[in-house]
């Protein structure tokens, strides 16, 4: 199977990623006005998910740009994680496909290390603290709902914290040459 099953220009690419984070803020504010547990919990999850997954390659594009570094196109392909071989999860994560981007490697050559390691590392940074926004609103609709979101929230920092610096975002921000 190849590496990269779908692009999507940076224009569509960076589009559905602010899609999806304004996805998620919006049910963030849709959910107190619902008053109906099955609805409100699925819809917390749905904005966790969004925020979690579509602000990481949003905020490296973000960053990218900000700094000096452009991208060539965003792409469907297989998660980092696989390198990890974790029984269950690089199983999974190699039939289920994740968004990337892809850099302009001259563009990142022409920024300084610091520069290269922000953009690394916006991703990951993104992803692990934009969740946290989703936990007040479970806390609104209920203890058990805002404890459970709690724990999946601090679940993906610390397996972020884990596997980023191994084969993830934080390990080629730390790879960056000076």
């Amino acid at each position: 199977m190849s590496r990269h099953f779908r692009r999507l220009s940076v224009a569509q690419g960076s589009s559905l990623c602010t899609v999806g984070v304004l996805v998620g803020l919006a049910l963030l504010v849709v959910v107190p006005y619902i008053r109906s547990i099955p609805v409100d919990v699925l819809f917390l999850l749905v904005a966790w998910f969004c925020l979690w997954f579509f602000s990481h390659d949003l905020a490296h594009h973000v960053v990218g740009r900000i700094v000096g570094v452009g991208f060539r196109y965003y792409f469907l392909g297989r998660s980092s994680i696989t390198k990890l071989s974790l029984p269950f999860a690089s199983n999974l994560l190699k039939t289920v496909p994740v968004l990337g981007l892809k850099i302009d490697k001259s563009s990142l050559k022409s920024v300084s290390p610091n520069k290269a390691r922000a953009m690394y590392a916006s991703g990951a940074i993104f992803s692990m603290l934009l969740p946290w926004f989703v936990i007040p609103t479970g806390f609104l609709v209920g203890l058990p709902v805002g404890i459970l979101l709690t724990i999946l929230t601090i679940a993906n920092v610390v397996f972020t914290l884990y596997f980023s610096p191994q084969v993830g975002d934080l390990h080629h921000a730390r790879m960056v040459r000076s």
